[in-house]
Formats: structure tokens, sequence, C-alpha cells
């Protein structure tokens, strides 16, 4: 059961504004973040500031537009090493197990704020052909089965908010577009336990996720196979038996080196 954490208003302002200057993709303009996070002008500029002089935001002086700071450079390594490479390390003997079994390419995913990214993949080790996400990669939420994973396991304000803001994107003639029959799966996937895309971002792939949870009992990543959808067909009742299993065995793991 997943917990709900009560959020500091202040916090997660400031959170929501480094989410909008690195999703932007581009620098940003003050004016650009107050209106997309509906703040005020001055409480974005106090918090941004704030941001700027601890190192989480840059700011381009003459044209007066923000990027990410350099002070993410100094964590991400810390981060590798004391998050990412340990649930590599205990998922990696199960992702190898899944793979040679069925045939499958394995992937193993890791949950930050509102998007899902591969950090590492097996490829199915027995034939010409394999699909694969780049590493590092952020998938679609809407149409793969870790981004409805995360959706499903957020808190549920949060939740809410996704759902009603998210935009569907048709990517394949399979993909999800209305709105209320998306909703309405997300509910499914929660109530079951893991979630499916079938042909949603690619015609003739398909895969399923499971979930992985940390201590808290929140969403820390997700297991998954991808594979041509006439092959996952035939074998769905078995891997999905085999997932669960390795999804345990990962959340375990999880809280077992943090019990240490």
């Amino acid at each position: 059961m997943k917990e709900e954490v009560k959020t500091i208003q202040s916090v997660q302002r400031a959170i929501d504004i480094i989410n909008c200057v690195g999703d932007a993709g581009r620098k940003i303009s003050l004016k650009e973040i107050s209106s997309k996070l509906d703040l005020n002008i001055n409480t974005t500029r106090g918090l941004a500031q704030t941001l700027l002089a601890n190192g989480f935001l840059s700011r381009d002086v003459e044209q007066g537009t923000y990027t990410l700071g350099y002070e993410f450079l100094t964590k991400s390594k810390l981060v590798y090493q004391l998050q990412i490479q340990r649930i590599r390390d205990i998922a990696h003997p199960r992702m190898e197990q899944i793979s040679e079994k069925y045939n499958v390419s394995s992937w193993l995913q890791i949950s930050f704020y509102r998007d899902i990214y591969t950090v590492e993949t097996l490829e199915a080790p027995k034939t010409s052909y394999s699909y694969t996400p780049k590493s590092g990669a952020s998938l679609p939420l809407h149409a793969s089965a870790s981004g409805k994973l995360r959706i499903a396991y957020m808190p549920e304000n949060e939740r809410e908010k996704v759902l009603n803001t998210i935009y569907l994107e048709q990517l394949t003639t399979q993909t999800i577009t209305d709105r209320k029959e998306f909703e309405n799966v997300i509910k499914q996937v929660y109530s079951q336990g893991y979630a499916t895309e079938f042909e949603e971002i690619d015609m003739g792939i398909s895969s399923i996720a499971v979930p992985i949870f940390d201590t808290r009992g929140a969403l820390s990543g997700t297991l998954s196979i991808a594979a041509p959808s006439v092959k996952l067909n035939r074998v769905f009742s078995n891997i999905l038996v085999d997932l669960k299993r390795a999804g345990m065995y990962i959340t375990d793991g999880i809280s077992s080196h943090r019990r240490i």
C-alpha cells in the first residue's frame, strides 16, 4: 500500500520550477515559468533566485532566461552510485533469467517525479532482432506499461492532476486517446498490480510491467519485458507470474539493503 505523503508548499513549488525548467529542453524565461506553473511572478522570482543562489538553476543575464544549474552534475554521480547501481545489481540476475527463459528483452526503469527512465536493458539472447529503448530514455507515460504504473501509483492528488492534464498523443492506432477510457485503465492497473501495453507505441511490439517499491511503499521503478505481440500472447500468463516474483524479489532486496 503506497503512503500518502504530505508536502510543504514552498518546497513543492521550488521542485515544480526545477522540473519546468528541465522539461523545457531550452532556456526559459521567468514569465514562461510563472505562466506554466500558474504562479505569481514575484513568488516565481523569489524561488528562482533561491535556486540560482544554490546552484540548481543557471541564468543567462543578457537574455534573462534560465536553465538547470551545474549542481545537478555534482549530485548525479552520487545518485547513480547509491541508488541506481544498487537496484541494477539486485535486478540483473532476475532480468537474465526472464530474458533467457522466454527469449524476450527485459528492462529496468527508475521512477523520477512524473517520468520513467530506462537504466538497464537485456536483449533477447536467441533472436536476430531485439527491441530495447535507449539507456536513459524516458517513455511516454500514457502509452507504455511502465508509464501507466507510474501514474497508477502516484499520490491521489498528483494522479488526478496528471489524468486531467496529460496529452494522450496517438502514437499508433492502438494508443488510448479517450480520457475516460484511460482513467479506467489506470484504475485497473492499480487494482491488478501490473500494466500492459499492446502495440500502443510501436505496431507489432507489446510489453508487460510490474512495480518495484521502496521502503515507504512508493513506486521506485518498474521491471518490464517487451516482445513481438504474437510471442507475448503465447506466454503471457507464465511470464506475468515470473515478472511478479522478480518484482517482489527486487523490492525485498531494496528493503533488506536499507535495513543493514
